[in-house]
């Protein structure tokens, strides 16, 4: 299994919409915005948004194909050092038929989030890369008021420092 590089200051991070396109509804998008400034206040990381991710419920329902551009466009291009899902879903099943495994396999980068997003984990598993089953844009990172600092500090841990294994200590909230 391939560990992608760890990330440090100043890279580039991508955030897509694999399931859901609940991100791109008015209602939720102030939190991309939130999660984005936290991304590069606290973490020192520059925020693209692919271009299908923001596009809304009901296209990205009609469009599979352009969930799983993104992901590839993501992997593709050499700038972006990770992707992060905005929010899991139900169907990012879908994607299969679009998903280009040596792509994947010979662009290793960070990938993480959960929930639905658990099948974009397989796809990185077939591809022979270690993924990250961690925080999403929707939630972790576009918290009311701030992010947990307990979530920050295993972030910078997981992501930004080389480790054979971490410890994960109980939280203290």
């Amino acid at each position: 299994m391939i560990k992608p590089n760890t990330l440090k200051g100043g890279d580039t991070v991508a955030l897509v919409s694999l399931s859901s396109g609940i991100a791109g509804e008015e209602t939720f998008s102030h939190r991309v915005e939130i999660a984005k400034k936290r991304l590069e206040n606290d973490f020192g990381l520059n925020v693209v948004i692919m271009p299908n991710a923001m596009k809304g419920i009901d296209f990205l329902d009609e469009n599979p194909q352009l969930r799983a551009k993104d992901l590839m466009d993501a992997f593709l291009d050499t700038d972006i050092k990770a992707v992060i899902s905005m929010i899991g879903g139900d169907d990012t099943i879908r994607l299969l038929p679009f998903i280009d495994f040596d792509i994947l396999q010979k662009n290793p980068k960070i990938f993480m989030g959960y929930s639905d997003t658990t099948v974009n984990h397989f796809m990185m598993y077939k591809a022979g890369i270690i993924s990250f089953y961690g925080p999403c844009v929707l939630a972790e990172f576009a918290e009311n008021g701030s992010m947990h600092s307990y979530t920050k500090e295993y972030l910078k841990k997981v992501l930004f420092e080389t480790h054979d294994t971490v410890s994960i200590l109980p939280s203290q909230q």
